[in-house]
């Protein structure tokens, strides 16, 4: 039997619990769960064990709403064989939050891989409305330079040349400003016509969360003006990509070339070994989906979003929920 428990140790024990999953992922440290709680959420850790042994665990971000009721989010997780936690992670959650009505959505980034979607179909159930493709890049920082370079598309390689050619000053930034990295999100969100990608807010929480785990690198032209910047946020011995804007003038110029290329140079010197491009959709974003190609990345097809309620009209309700708020971005 499965037995679950509210976890009550400190982050950094949690972390290295986290650590011991072959699935671990950024969305489900104890630094992105604290992110989280700044922004109205109510990160809530737990544990299951068999026999003693630790199979999953799992942090919840939770909206508390009226009558007795939850709205469960569950990023990147849970960590564990689903063939372990799926039939029985619904009803443990209701247990530890004491609720009447529950409705969860989880996002599991694990490879997936033959039987786990047969493992989630007993309890679970494909979101009518996703929130993600399910699809991304996997790069493997691994090998010098040149088997580096080998592994870029013609057209990618090509145009980081291009880029290193420009005397531009591509370094580590140690201190990024969230008013400046907004302001070139501002100006990216303008040329594209894309959504908000960060608040002010958010970029600031997530680098004071993350601290040294958080590695910025910026490319500037010969003044100094800031022409892009790329960031990653580590955990064990991977990175995931986390910000990445490019100005007009950058573009013009292959910074953001250049900003990965030293991003990657700046992630092997810290040890990583595996990296998650941050998500693709090939269809709606074809541009990004190339560029993240071109670096050599392999495609990486998660297990993806499922979501359980308590009875089936809360999840209905909550899947128009998360309809309206897509079209209202």
């Amino acid at each position: 039997m499965l037995t679950w428990k509210t976890w009550e140790g400190t982050g950094t024990d949690w972390d290295e619990c986290l650590l011991k999953f072959p699935d671990y992922n950024i969305y489900q440290s104890y630094a992105w769960g604290e992110h989280r709680r700044r922004f109205g959420w109510d990160p809530v850790r737990i544990t299951g064990a068999r026999d003693g042994k630790l199979v999953s665990a799992a942090q919840i971000l939770v909206r508390h709403l009226p009558l007795k009721a939850e709205f469960a989010w569950v990023p990147g997780g849970p960590a564990g064989e689903p063939a372990e936690w799926a039939g029985v992670f619904l009803g443990a959650l209701r247990k530890v939050l004491r609720c009447r009505f529950l409705y969860c959505r989880v996002n599991n980034m694990r490879a997936e891989i033959p039987g786990d979607s047969f493992a989630m179909a007993g309890a679970w159930n494909k979101p009518e409305f996703r929130l993600h493709t399910g699809l991304s890049a996997a790069y493997i920082p691994l090998g010098d330079v040149s088997e580096r370079i080998g592994l870029t598309s013609k057209n990618w390689g090509r145009n980081l040349r291009r880029a290193q050619k420009q005397g531009n000053n591509v370094h580590l930034w140690e201190s990024p400003n969230p008013e400046e990295m907004y302001n070139v999100y501002l100006e990216m969100q303008d040329y594209k016509s894309l959504g908000e990608q960060f608040s002010r807010e958010a970029l600031a929480s997530i680098m004071s969360q993350f601290g040294r785990r958080c590695v910025v690198v910026r490319c500037d032209d010969s003044e100094g003006n800031l022409l892009a910047f790329r960031g990653a946020l580590l955990f064990g011995t991977r990175g995931w990509d986390i910000f990445a804007a490019t100005t007009t003038a950058g573009r013009k110029v292959y910074a953001s070339h250049a900003a990965f290329w030293e991003l990657m140079n700046r992630c092997i010197e810290l040890g990583v070994k595996w990296y998650d491009m941050g998500g693709v959709d090939p269809e709606r974003g074809k541009g990004v989906y190339d560029f993240k190609k071109g670096t050599g990345a392999a495609d990486l097809k998660y297990l993806g979003e499922w979501d359980a309620a308590s009875f089936p009209l809360l999840r209905r309700l909550s899947n128009l929920v998360v309809k309206w708020r897509i079209r209202s971005v």
